[in-house]
């Protein structure tokens, strides 16, 4: 094992334990709080070009990182271990805390909650119910374009 893979699994972990701690210690003579749903995007509201050769979107092309935010921190553009460019919602579906990539696993997950999702958004671990709104990539050349 690889000390980043270890960095990673004991990062995953440690969110694991940690959150299991605060749910055991929640009692039911509290105010039950529900989390407010995170809101989909808005379809057709998303068109935004990103060019590989920028210094600013350099992780896209570094393996150990593997994604970028947009500019407005909404969206999450990742290149999959297959070398294929995806982008989905940044705010987890759950209480919408900005989810990272990782692309060792091949995955986006949520550091809050450990809800883990599929390069095409889709839920792999919850607590997440709902899978990420999915974007389209289009590359032309050294540009991607998302769009949905």
């Amino acid at each position: 094992m690889e000390r980043k893979e270890f960095i990673q699994l004991f990062g995953l972990g440690a969110v694991a334990l940690l959150s299991g701690g605060c749910l055991g210690g929640c009692s039911s003579d509290k105010e039950d709080v529900k989390p407010t749903p995170t809101p989909t995007p808005t379809p057709g509201k998303t068109d935004f070009t990103l060019d590989l050769t920028a210094a600013a979107n350099a992780p896209l092309q570094d393996p150990a990182v593997g994604y970028v935010y947009s500019a407005d921190g909404q969206v999450i553009v990742a290149r999959t271990t297959a070398g294929a460019y995806v982008a989905v919602q940044a705010p987890c579906t759950h209480q919408g805390a900005t989810i990272a990539f990782f692309p060792d696993q091949n995955m986006f997950v949520c550091p809050n909650h450990g809800s883990a999702f599929q390069p095409d958004g889709t839920v792999s671990n919850g607590p997440a119910a709902r899978a990420l709104a999915k974007y389209t990539v289009t590359q032309n050349g050294n540009s991607l374009r998302i769009t949905g």
